[in-house]
């Protein structure tokens, strides 16, 4: 209460008392009723004394009350009888009815104090538990026995399809695993188990998918009872690319080393028969053996062409690192590749953000881009449009290349990276493995994404400063 509201109610309350009193004063009626009704007035200021002070208010304004009023009892009776006695008596009760008043309205605003202090204790606990979910960077789901969505966290919230994952809907239907999962809770709910670790997966926003893991915990009230499940899932598709990354980088290891082998192996009897079909080619006169003397070494060719993608394949390690411009790399790239191009009906378009050195194998890089712009080129078959661009993000250098082929197919997409795996009717299947080798050896990051009859876009991730890097070493 500020000071001007205690001014206006110590105004009324005075104003009130001092009318009172003046009836009292000034009535000069013989009958003493009016007067009884006059005295009956003061209990509306020492109640509202009492409501708007308290204790003190009421106890302070039945006191003025009563030091007001006496003098009117002696003007009036003149002489001290039972009349006289009974109205002193009230004046008692002035003060017993503003003390009574101004105690239970104190006690009442103690409660409702105690009360507010309970409330406001119950709402920062409730803010800091909320905030304290909400700061987990993992999603925290509770349902009721009835598998009912109670509540999510804020990671929930921005994470989940709302129209899968909103308050009020079954929780199987954010689970791709939709049987299994209700297995798991129904367990959870009638024997109190607890499941860690389960893996599955649920969707997301913009209709996609993650892999999880989902950890279990039954719900419980004071009375040991079920009232629910608390659901916790971590998001592992991050994890899950890493660990395909690492089994497709052993997997190409060993395949590596293996064509490493092979390919020695295999070349030196192929020099052989060139060597010796050359040989045989220049003595001969006789047309039909240079006719299959000119196919022995056109295979061969073709054999050695195979086996130098296999060697480089197998060791493609970085040897001449220089400064070099990327923007020149690629216009470099384009001078080789646009004839190519040109001749399966396909533009290429180079847009250049921002310019920047890098420290590089140059010509290996220059392998890596052209490899993936004639990937795009043969994903045309009509023709079409590649779109190069050259961006800088924070510590990367990234080049976007383009198409608007056809896409990979889904069931594709997990074996696109391995040796010899290609779906085109020609070719070894060793141009992306090999690009993804190149990318990698700089520290780098081969992304792709599909685009099923759309095309597809694959974003290179260059480090900037890799060369301090590694003079620190």
């Amino acid at each position: 209460m500020d000071k001007r509201e205690i001014q206006k109610d110590i105004l009324i309350i005075g104003i009130s008392i001092a009318i009172v009193t003046l009836l009292h004063y000034f009535t000069l009626s013989p009958k003493w009723d009016i007067h009884d009704f006059y005295r009956r007035l003061y209990y509306i200021p020492i109640i509202l004394a009492a409501f708007k002070f308290k204790l003190k208010g009421g106890v302070l304004s039945s006191i003025i009350v009563s030091i007001l009023y006496a003098p009117h009892i002696i003007i009036y009776f003149k002489e001290l009888d039972i009349a006289v006695i009974n109205r002193m008596l009230e004046m008692v009760m002035f003060i017993i009815i503003g003390a009574i008043t101004g105690f239970l309205v104190e006690k009442d605003l103690k409660k409702k104090k105690a009360l507010e202090i309970q409330i406001k204790k119950l709402t920062d606990l409730e803010n800091f538990t909320q905030n304290i979910l909400d700061s987990i960077t993992n999603i925290l789901i509770a349902i009721d026995r009835n598998m009912i969505i109670q509540s999510i966290n804020k990671e929930g919230n921005e994470k989940l399809d709302m129209k899968f994952i909103s308050t009020g809907n079954k929780i199987q239907l954010l689970f791709i695993e939709k049987e299994r999962i209700n297995k798991i809770l129904l367990q959870v709910i009638q024997k109190k188990r607890k499941f860690i670790e389960v893996e599955t997966k649920c969707r997301i926003k913009n209709n996609h998918q993650i892999d999880v893991k989902l950890y279990a915990y039954p719900l419980q009230n004071i009375h040991n009872q079920v009232e629910g499940v608390v659901i916790v899932l971590e998001d592992i598709t991050e994890l899950k690319i890493l660990e395909k990354q690492v089994h497709r980088a052993e997997k190409l290891s060993a395949v590596g080393e293996l064509a490493s082998g092979i390919a020695h192996e295999i070349r030196n009897p192929l020099g052989i028969i060139k060597t010796i079909s050359q040989t045989i080619y220049q003595d001969t006169k006789d047309q039909d053996t240079k006719e299959g003397l000119d196919i022995i070494l056109h295979e061969v060719d073709r054999a050695n062409k195979v086996i130098k993608e296999l060697l480089d394949f197998a060791r493609p390690n970085i040897f001449k690192k220089t400064k070099v411009s990327m923007d020149n790399e690629i216009n470099e790239v384009l001078s080789i590749t646009e004839k190519y191009a040109g001749q399966h009906r396909v533009k290429i378009d180079y847009i250049k953000e921002l310019d920047t050195d890098l420290f590089i194998d140059k010509e290996k890089i220059k392998q890596a881009f052209v490899n993936l712009i004639f990937n795009s080129v043969q994903a045309m078959e009509n023709g079409g449009n590649i779109r190069i661009k050259l961006f800088r993000r924070n510590e990367w250098v990234k080049i976007t290349f383009e198409d608007e082929g056809a896409g990979i197919p889904e069931e594709q997409l997990e074996k696109i990276y391995e040796p010899f795996f290609t779906s085109k009717n020609y070719g070894t299947g060793l141009g992306l493995p090999i690009t993804h080798r190149i990318i990698e050896e700089h520290n780098g990051v081969l992304e792709i994404k599909n685009r099923v009859q759309e095309g597809t876009i694959v974003n290179v991730y260059l480090p900037i400063g890799m060369e301090k890097e590694e003079k620190d070493e």
